[in-house]
């Protein structure tokens, strides 16, 4: 038989016996109140295309009700020793604050709590996969598809010390990392001006911007001193796609042109903050691209960015912060040399290995 100490009382001790052969435990109750914030997901991607009547803006206030989409708030609480406690994780409909309650043993935490988008309300419906969870040192998030408009992630991390029998408040504000990507391509598929809104053929097959360096992963630990996760250059050939590779379905059909001549838009999801990037093009035959426009760029998280390159306009095409002073208009009377002929006499050397 146990004997557990309670207390003394003028001068006379009390005890609790137990018959079996454990302690009796008595905790009081360390519990952790968490709110986040979900208003800086989707809110800085607000670009509404007002020339082509395409809005960014619409499709992420309708990611629920439209697109069956979910925000996968994920909270992992790391002791002292780096390990990794507990965890608390929510599937929201909608962009309003959430709030959980979690007990943990007194001691140090760092607490990180990110967002991203679900296809449902399961893990495997995620548009981030968590890695390596198990330590702070080596938890990252990477993305299955970064060609979406999906993509987008945010991020927040703070420190906080439980203590034994008392209530711990938190609010957590994750704040985007990386940025959107608008991707516009005007007049690709025609020869030149004189051509425009006729069946015409430039011989292009796909159109992409590429990079010698893509993160494609992103570390929780706020210490980390690379916070990025490249993918492993080859070669000083090698390059990677940045943006979806857009392949207009049959040129040989004259029904399609309707469609493709005029425009392709897409959406890319940018999260290293500097890299090298040009747009490329494929042509009829060919299995490498032909680069043109290259640049370095730094990236504001948070921020949509055009992607835009019109045919018909020589120059290098135009990446920056999204805006709508960059459309043109053209006249039928008026013909001059295309853009395509321009850049075949500056391309930059094909390139063979594609790597996504």
């Amino acid at each position: 038989m146990k004997k557990i100490f309670i207390s003394t009382l003028f001068g006379m001790t009390f005890f609790i016996t137990s018959c079996n052969n454990d302690d009796i435990l008595i905790e009081e109750n360390n519990e952790v109140n968490i709110s986040v914030s979900l208003s800086n997901f989707t809110s800085g991607y607000n670009f509404n295309d007002t020339w082509h009547g395409i809005s960014v803006t619409e499709d992420f206030r309708t990611f629920n009700s439209e697109f069956e989409k979910f925000i996968h708030v994920r909270t992992l609480f790391y002791n002292s020793e780096g390990n990794l406690v507990d965890s608390l994780i929510t599937f929201s409909s909608t962009t309003n604050s959430i709030s959980k309650s979690i007990n943990l043993p007194e001691g140090t935490y760092t607490v990180i709590t990110t967002l991203n988008f679900s296809d449902d309300q399961t893990y495997e419906g995620s548009w981030w996969d968590l890695c390596d969870r198990e330590k702070l040192s080596t938890v990252y998030l990477q993305p299955y598809n970064r060609s979406r408009i999906w993509c987008i992630m945010s991020y927040a991390s703070q420190k906080i010390t439980v203590t034994h029998g008392k209530t711990t408040s938190i609010t957590m504000t994750p704040a985007p990392i990386g940025a959107l990507g608008y991707m516009y391509l005007q007049n690709f598929q025609y020869l030149n001006e004189s051509t425009y809104g006729i069946v015409s053929d430039n011989g292009v097959r796909s159109i992409a911007l590429y990079s010698q360096k893509v993160a494609n992963g992103f570390r929780l630990d706020p210490n980390a001193s690379e916070k990025y996760i490249y993918l492993a250059a080859t070669g000083t050939n090698s390059w990677y796609y940045l943006s979806p590779n857009l392949e207009p379905s049959d040129f040989s059909n004259s029904k399609d042109y309707g469609y493709f001549r005029t425009n392709l838009y897409s959406y890319l999801y940018i999260l290293s903050p500097s890299f090298n990037a040009q747009f490329g093009y494929v042509l009829e035959g060919e299995n490498f691209f032909h680069g043109y426009g290259e640049n370095n760029y730094t990236i504001v998280n948070g921020q949509t960015y055009l992607v835009y390159w019109d045919w018909f306009q020589v120059g290098n095409p135009y990446f920056g912060v999204a805006d709508n002073n960059h459309w043109h208009t053209y006249s039928s009377n008026y013909v001059k040399e295309s853009i395509f002929t321009r850049s075949i006499n500056n391309t930059a050397d094909g390139i063979n290995d594609f790597l996504k």
